[in-house]
C-alpha cells in the first residue's frame, strides 16, 4: 500500500471493486450452478412426464383393446342368446306338435279299446246265442227234426251285421 492518501483511497476503492466483482462473480457462478441444477431437474422432470405419457398411452391402448374385445364378446353373447331363444322356440313348437300327436294317438288307442270291447261283447253274445240255440236244438232234435230249420236261421243271423257295432277292421286298419 502506498503512503499517498489519494492513491491509498484509490487502491481501497479498486480492492473494494475487486471484492465486489468477485462477490458478484461468485454470486453469478452460484446462480449459474443453481440454474443448471434446476435445468437438469426440469430435463429429468420432462423425461419423467414423457415416460408417464407413454405409459398412459399404452394403458389407454390396452383399455381400448379390452373394451373392443369386451364389446365384441358382448355382441357374440347377444347373438348366442338370440340363437338359444330361437332354438328354445323351435324345441317348444316341436314339443307341442309331439304332444298333439300323442293326444291323437291316445284317442286312437282309446277308440280301438272301445271297439275291441264292443266287438268282444258281440262275440260273447253270439257265442251265448249259439250255445243257447245248440242246447235248444239238441232238445228239439229229440222232439221232431225241426233242428235243421234252426241251423239255417242261425247262419242267416250270424252273417248279418249287428246294429250299432263298429265295422270289422282288417290288418292295415281299413274296413274288412
Amino acid at each position: 500500500m502506498s503512503q499517498d492518501p489519494t492513491i491509498r483511497q484509490f487502491e481501497k476503492r479498486i480492492a473494494n471493486e475487486a471484492r465486489a466483482d468477485q462477490k458478484n462473480l461468485d454470486h453469478a457462478v452460484k446462480d449459474l450452478s443453481s440454474a443448471e441444477s434446476t435445468h437438469n431437474k426440469s430435463i429429468k422432470t420432462a423425461d419423467k412426464a414423457q415416460h408417464n405419457l407413454d405409459k398412459a398411452i399404452k394403458k389407454e391402448h390396452k383399455a381400448a383393446t379390452a373394451l373392443n374385445r369386451a364389446h365384441h364378446d358382448h355382441e357374440a353373447q347377444l347373438e348366442n342368446q338370440r340363437t338359444a331363444e330361437k332354438n328354445v322356440a323351435l324345441k317348444q313348437q316341436h314339443e307341442e306338435r309331439l304332444a298333439h300327436d300323442l293326444q291323437k294317438r291316445k284317442a286312437t288307442v282309446e277308440e280301438w279299446q272301445h271297439r275291441k270291447e264292443a266287438n268282444e261283447q258281440q262275440r260273447e253274445m253270439k257265442l251265448s246265442q249259439i250255445h243257447a240255440q245248440a242246447a235248444s236244438r239238441a232238445g228239439s232234435l229229440d222232439v221232431g227234426g225241426q233242428g235243421v230249420d234252426m241251423v239255417a236261421n242261425e247262419k242267416m243271423h250270424a252273417t248279418a251285421p249287428v246294429a250299432g257295432a263298429a265295422p270289422a277292421m282288417g290288418p292295415a286298419g281299413a274296413p274288412a
